[in-house]
């Protein structure tokens, strides 16, 4: 599937970023929307000036395989999704959440854990950091240890969020 009818299909979440004081407490904050915010915050960065699309419910494209979590899609000043082009240049930015972890919104909250780091890693993405390969660094393209995860992921945790695995 190509970028265009990828995006055309896409369902959009639309995003309110609060105050890291509201979006502890809130009930009502979408995960996807305190996320964001966690991710913004880990880098001290809005990645492309604030204009997000957020896709929920996709279909991995093949390159990825089936089982891909999420990814990133772009516009640079070098061609889509080129992070060797500066962040600042990016536009049409969107996070594809995969449809095999993430059906629908509801089924983000009991894998919080998963969601806040997969969102600040592509997050980074958005930013210009490419993957790595340091165990325990966010932009690792596998976790393989909770403890790593980001500390905002832990201490910012909706309700209804599933128990730290």
């Amino acid at each position: 599937m190509n970028k265009c009818s990828l995006l055309a299909a896409a369902a959009i979440a639309t995003l309110t970023i609060v105050p890291t004081t509201a979006a502890a407490k809130s009930r009502a904050i979408s995960p996807i929307a305190l996320a964001s915010s966690i991710a913004e915050r880990y880098w001290g960065a809005v990645p492309c000036q604030g204009k997000i699309k957020i896709l929920i419910a996709q279909r991995s494209p093949h390159i990825l395989g089936q089982d891909a979590d999420a990814w990133v899609t772009f516009s640079s000043s070098m061609g889509a999704n080129n992070l060797a082009a500066p962040a600042s240049t990016y536009t049409n930015c969107a996070v594809s959440l995969g449809r095999w972890r993430w059906p629908t919104v509801a089924t983000m909250v009991p894998d919080w854990d998963m969601l806040c780091m997969t969102m600040t890693h592509e997050f980074g993405h958005l930013l210009g950091h490419v993957h790595v390969t340091t165990p325990g660094n966010v932009m690792n393209p596998v976790f393989t240890n909770y403890n790593d995860e980001p500390q905002l992921c832990r201490t910012d945790r909706p309700a209804g969020a599933g128990p730290r695995p």
